[in-house]
């Protein structure tokens, strides 16, 4: 054989050496990676003969457990494998919550389009550049088609949780779920593309190390029924930066507030800063998974999911059973969501600030009613010091005084936080690693409920009100 044929030849078995090379390490990581992501997969997680909810109830029909403490420990000793039997251990697996780090200096906003796009509004454009100068802080901007993506990128553990959102019906429900989704993936501040700071994101209370200090020294710890002995706020989780701050967006100190509000203590959810992983959101984001995977009218999807809830709390899934639709008779409650009948109630309870508000509840009602140590602290609750006895009662007619007594009972005979303890606070309020701040932090201006003016102190962000998906909303009202 000549020289050159030996060459060829020799050419030809490298390759064929290098191609079966290349197909075994393939299928090794082809191997590898189908069982890890079948240890995800909520398909491969359910065992044929057990009754596995894979959905579980709400917390407030399951009082055993504790929301705070919660994390995935259901570790297979013997076959070192991992068993995630539901949504809310995958959840708790894939994100766990760390308290002890700080907020991360994360702000994150979503519209249809970037700026660099003619559709872009202009207004937009000058409120964003008030967000991106924010010293220390990253800022990212989620445009409508990256947030799929972006989602299997973070939650590709978590599959049912993009099936879901895949399966909203409109932009505006897959809008308020997003905002969940990216503060429990990475944490910080979100905030709606129709505001803009007033203050440095460093001066809020949730970092500000001086007025945390000063929460910190305040030593009226409330008591609740629970309550086992003294605690040092110094040594608890207020001690480092808060896990969830939110502001109040209602509070409608009047007879009528159910015409005009889904609660009488509304939180807001168009600016929210949060810690990864906090548990507040991981109970959000369960409760919009099941109820949009039981409510939305999409072939397979109810089907697929029937049999994987707790139907003895079946309507806590569904949207069509919430708020004043409950007790509605003339309401269709069997109809299914598509986008043309998604109005705005649908979406105040499905994913904005009705159910945003009960969870957050909920989870402070399990907090202390599955803990002895939860620090409640509320200065609004301090007694005025006027000695006119006239001007006490005036005073306290528009403070969160006017309620303690009932604000009292609740914690102490109950052992409930009511709405009550959120009503008419100037001062921040802390329930545990949670800070509520007065509805001037985040609404100031709106000349209503004792909201005060864009140069308060307490004043973060101004909120302009576009209310770009009521139009969409308004015009399905009715289509049952």
């Amino acid at each position: 054989m000549n020289p050159l044929n030996k060459l060829v030849q020799k050419k030809k078995y490298r390759t064929v050496i290098t191609a079966i090379l290349i197909l075994t390490i393939i299928s090794y990581f082809h191997s590898t990676n189908k069982k890890l992501i079948n240890q995800f997969n909520w398909q491969s997680q359910i065992k044929p003969k057990e009754n596995k909810i894979i959905l579980p109830t709400t917390s407030h029909n399951d009082k055993s457990i504790n929301l705070k403490t919660f994390k995935f420990d259901s570790q297979d000793q013997q076959n070192d494998k991992y068993h995630l039997h539901d949504l809310r251990e995958q959840l708790a697996f894939t994100f766990p919550y760390n308290p002890s780090k700080p907020i991360p200096r994360n702000v994150w906003q979503t519209w249809k389009n970037g700026p660099d796009s003619l559709d872009f509004p202009p207004n937009f454009k000058s409120f964003q550049k008030n967000w991106v100068r924010q010293s220390d802080w990253n800022y990212s901007l989620i445009k409508d088609d990256e947030m799929v993506p972006f989602l299997v990128n973070f939650y590709g553990e978590v599959p049912m949780v993009i099936e879901a959102f895949e399966a909203m019906p409109n932009i505006i429900l897959k809008a308020d779920f997003f905002r969940y989704l990216v503060l429990y993936a990475r944490g910080g501040i979100y905030s709606d593309m129709d505001t803009f700071p007033l203050q440095n994101l460093n001066v809020w209370p949730s970092v500000n190390q001086s007025i945390l200090e000063t929460i910190r020294a305040n030593d009226d710890i409330i008591p609740y029924k629970h309550k086992k002995g003294l605690t040092d706020p110094k040594t608890t989780s207020i001690s480092n930066e808060p896990g969830f701050v939110i502001g109040i967006e209602a509070d409608p100190d009047r007879p009528d507030w159910n015409d005009w509000y889904a609660r009488r203590i509304q939180f807001c959810q168009w600016t929210i800063q949060s810690k990864p992983g906090h548990p507040v959101l991981r109970e959000l984001i369960m409760n919009i998974t099941t109820t949009t995977l039981q409510s939305v009218d999409k072939v397979g999807k109810v089907s697929k999911y029937k049999d994987l809830i707790d139907h003895s709390h079946f309507y806590d899934y569904n949207v069509n059973f919430r708020a004043k639709r409950l007790h509605d008779p003339k309401y269709k409650h069997a109809n299914l969501k598509n986008s043309n009948n998604v109005d705005g109630t649908d979406i105040m309870n499905w994913t904005g600030p009705g159910i945003f508000s009960d969870i957050i509840f909920e989870y402070m009602n399990n907090l202390i009613n599955t803990n002895n140590d939860i620090i409640l602290q509320n200065a609004n609750l301090e007694k005025t010091t006027s000695d006119d006895s006239e001007n006490n009662e005036m005073v306290n007619n528009k403070s969160t005084k006017k309620f303690y007594k009932k604000i009292m009972e609740s914690l102490q005979s109950l052992n409930i936080i009511s709405w009550e303890f959120f009503s008419l606070i100037t001062k921040p309020v802390i329930v545990d690693d949670i800070m509520v701040l007065p509805i001037t932090s985040f609404s100031p201006g709106v000349n209503t409920m004792e909201a005060k003016d864009d140069t308060d102190p307490m004043a973060f962000v101004k909120h302009m009100f576009s209310g770009s998906w009521k139009a969409t909303a308004d015009g399905n009202a009715g289509n049952d």
